[in-house]
């Protein structure tokens, strides 16, 4: 594929145009249900095929057309649909790949509900997943069965920052004649677009970075035109299809992907390596820095000039939960809540774990800093009370 414009050209004009009825500039919520015909020999054109027209909101809606068309474009793949959350596509896809008692191989280092289907849900469809570490491909090789259907695997592992080969994975994939799918939402096609490394499936939370904002669920399945095809009549039968206006806010969203993610990647960069060379502070887990086991191969990933690593960092702090504790009670720009992605930083704790994982906003740099910085003195004044 090679896109006339250049990537943020596209992040804005891919997928739109002009309304041809009132020539309102941008893509109109069209939140009605069905679609009228205007004569039984139109119906009939639809039906075989001559003559496009849309039905029923749940099975095909222009705002949500315009949208999985811009994505499809952003991320080099024929097709997209567009999903209710990220885990109407993930699991719409997976139960798709594995139906009839497939199996799947999966990293052991996935978001905690994929795990969570994988294990617990796949089996009541008769199927199954084996979970293993994805940074060992061979150990990935050597789960592979008779009945796998496919690999699945997150390129930046959510919480945990592990990095996947995806191109030495995608080989292996084809050797063994089964997709490679990987879930791009950590990173999105503004800094990695997996198909270019040979995956054959790429998904999204669109609820994160293709947000932006923190306003709207949605989901997105890319990929090759026949199987996103198959993907999209499962949505449909699970009732998973996104609302137009849901597609509407994406749209808007990310038309400023391109720049955002420049800013959370800067911003994550700069406060991974300030944390890393902090005395409070135990272990940072963030591929841009030279020291992260897997900095080589997301190098390959994503570029090596420039801080292009995402906005995702985690890390754990000295003093156990007590430390924990003052840290997180003592910020006040970052937010304490789940999920990730959004202009704001957002920084949660893993339950069980010393593990803190911060998703890093667009605010300006020195403010974050002090943020955390301000955090950490805190910390260290209530450990020096004790």
């Amino acid at each position: 594929m090679l896109p006339r414009h250049g990537f943020g050209t596209r992040s804005v004009h891919a997928g739109e145009g002009h309304d041809p009825t009132t020539g309102a500039h941008g893509v109109p919520i069209y939140q009605n249900v069905t679609y009228a015909f205007h004569s039984y020999e139109q119906l009939e054109a639809m039906r075989d095929g001559s003559a496009p027209h849309f039905v029923y909101t749940p099975r095909g809606n222009p705002t949500v057309r315009c949208l999985e068309v811009k994505l499809a474009d952003l991320e080099g793949t024929e097709d997209a649909v567009a999903t209710g959350s990220g885990m109407a596509a993930i699991s719409a896809t997976l139960l798709h790949l594995v139906q009839g008692g497939g199996h799947l191989v999966a990293s052991s280092d996935v978001y905690e509900v994929t795990a969570g289907f994988l294990c617990q849900d796949l089996p009541c469809h008769g199927a199954s997943a084996t979970m293993v570490d994805f940074t060992d491909v061979a150990a990935v090789e050597a789960a592979i069965a008779p009945h796998t259907r496919a690999l699945y695997v997150e390129p930046f592992s959510n919480p945990t920052l592990r990095v996947a080969d995806l191109a030495a994975l995608a080989a292996i994939a084809r050797r063994h004649g089964v997709p490679l799918v990987v879930d791009n939402t950590f990173l999105s096609p503004a800094l990695l677009r997996p198909a270019e490394h040979g995956a054959d499936l790429v998904l999204h939370s669109a609820t994160k970075y293709l947000s932006g904002h923190g306003q709207v669920q949605g989901g997105v399945v890319c990929g090759p035109r026949a199987l996103v095809s198959a993907i999209r009549a499962k949505v449909v039968r699970l009732g998973g299809a996104m609302s137009p206006f849901a597609a509407w806010v994406l749209l808007a969203g990310v038309k400023t992907l391109p720049l955002r993610m420049e800013r959370h990647s800067a911003n994550a960069a700069g406060l991974a390596r300030f944390l890393a060379a902090h005395s409070a502070v135990a272990s940072v887990n963030y591929p841009g820095l030279p020291t992260h086991p897997g900095h080589d191969t997301a190098c390959r990933l994503v570029g090596e000039t420039g801080d292009r690593f995402g906005g995702m960092l985690s890390f754990t702090l000295r003093g156990g939960d007590p430390a924990l504790r003052a840290f997180l009670n003592a910020l006040e720009l970052c937010t304490l809540a789940v999920s990730l992605g959004d202009c704001g930083s957002l920084v949660w704790p893993f339950a069980g774990t010393d593990l803190i994982r911060l998703s890093v906003g667009i605010e300006d740099y020195p403010d974050l800093e002090a943020d955390l910085a301000g955090a950490l003195a805190r910390l260290e004044a209530a450990a020096a009370a004790d």
